[in-house]
């Protein structure tokens, strides 16, 4: 796979994920397609608009908190827990990376996270867990994918020999000559500290480094069976084994079927959310009809179509976005350049992080 179709796949990753953030955000929790919702909203959802919440393109916090990752990771070459709480708490309390005219529109559980982190920066040993498992976490993860691409600055595809971590790689091109074992752990490590700083729960982390392995997947050029069949890859620890047996059908087994019954009105958990946007992806031909039945769902539209945005943008590249909706997205230049910066990225290293029980775990300055 060529440099240019990896940076149409970036690009296509954080503007789709910006995209259905917009598309989404306007409808969120309205009525589902069995009431008035198609009726009333159909022709609205295919075109951004002006709204009693936001201006027309303008997206929420799933994108606000996506660039304040993809920031720090450009700021300090690599994942600092701190400076990416400092962001996080400046754009909740300050408006750092929102639109002026947009809600603040912040979970529970990030809430809470920020109000304890503004208490006490580090996170104890003994911490106890929370249950809380939110979708937070796996609407702000293309940064942290589109940064890790090229650890070895290579061009590889993926093929069959996933083990844990590891996954088999030859190149697209038939002049190349190597094949070799390239290690994602690193990306899926990185991606579960993502989500412990505000979701430190088994499900949420668990899913989280499972949609980490999907995202990766789609920007490598992987087919949509196969993408299905990595979704179930994470890293971490037998709570993590056990919660996945407990849960795989609704992980795996529901986006395999078409039927969007299933999926009417669903609101914030990690697992549903996680569960549409691989459903969007398989059962659609285009970004476009995907995007507009993940929307169609009902329940909360802006992050599932985010997730579903990041997955689908990686899949089908940037330039299969509908031209309306990725050059009418609030930022849309800049966004580009940011993944572009990302992907460009020559180290993005763990620096630094605020769990105690963590290996990389440093005192906050």
């Amino acid at each position: 796979m060529s440099s240019n179709k990896y940076q149409d796949k970036a690009r296509g990753m954080l503007v789709g994920l910006a995209v259905g953030d917009a598309l989404g955000a306007p409808v969120e929790f309205l009525p589902s397609p069995s009431d008035f919702y198609i009726k009333e909203m159909g022709d609205k959802i295919e075109h951004y608009h002006k709204n009693s919440r936001l201006p027309a393109g303008v997206w929420t916090d799933d994108t606000s908190m996506a660039l304040c990752i993809a920031d720090s990771l450009l700021e300090n070459h690599g994942y600092d827990s701190y400076d990416i709480m400092s962001k996080f708490y400046e754009w909740a309390y300050h408006g750092y990376r929102a639109h002026k005219q947009a809600p603040i529109d912040i979970g529970n559980q990030t809430l809470r996270a920020l109000d304890d982190y503004e208490k006490s920066k580090i996170i104890k040993k003994d911490a106890i867990k929370t249950e809380s498992a939110g979708n937070g976490p796996i609407m702000r993860l293309a940064p942290i994918i589109i940064a890790n691409t090229f650890l070895d600055k290579k061009y590889p595809t993926l093929k069959d020999g996933f083990e844990k971590g590891n996954l088999i790689i030859e190149p697209e091109d038939e002049d190349s000559e190597y094949i070799e074992l390239k290690d994602i752990a690193p990306t899926l490590k990185m991606a579960e500290l993502s989500c412990r700083e505000t979701h430190d729960s088994i499900a949420a982390c668990t899913v989280t480094e499972m949609f980490a392995t999907t995202l990766y997947c789609a920007l490598h050029g992987l087919e949509k069976n196969n993408i299905l069949n990595y979704a179930s890859r994470w890293m971490h620890g037998e709570e993590y084994d056990k919660f996945w047996l407990e849960n795989i059908d609704d992980l795996v087994g529901r986006p395999a079927k078409k039927d969007e019954k299933q999926f009417l009105d669903l609101g914030g958990y990690i697992v549903d959310t996680f569960a549409i946007a691989l459903w969007g992806l398989i059962h659609f031909k285009t970004f476009k009809d995907g995007m507009l039945a993940v929307i169609r769902l009902g329940g909360d539209t802006d992050t599932n179509a985010a997730c579903y945005g990041q997955l689908a943008g990686a899949y089908y590249g940037y330039e299969n976005i509908p031209k309306e909706w990725r050059d009418g997205i609030y930022l849309s230049y800049e966004l580009i350049d940011i993944a572009d910066n990302l992907l460009e990225m020559n180290e993005c290293t763990i620096k630094r992080t605020r769990f105690e029980d963590d290996e990389y775990f440093k005192e906050p300055d």
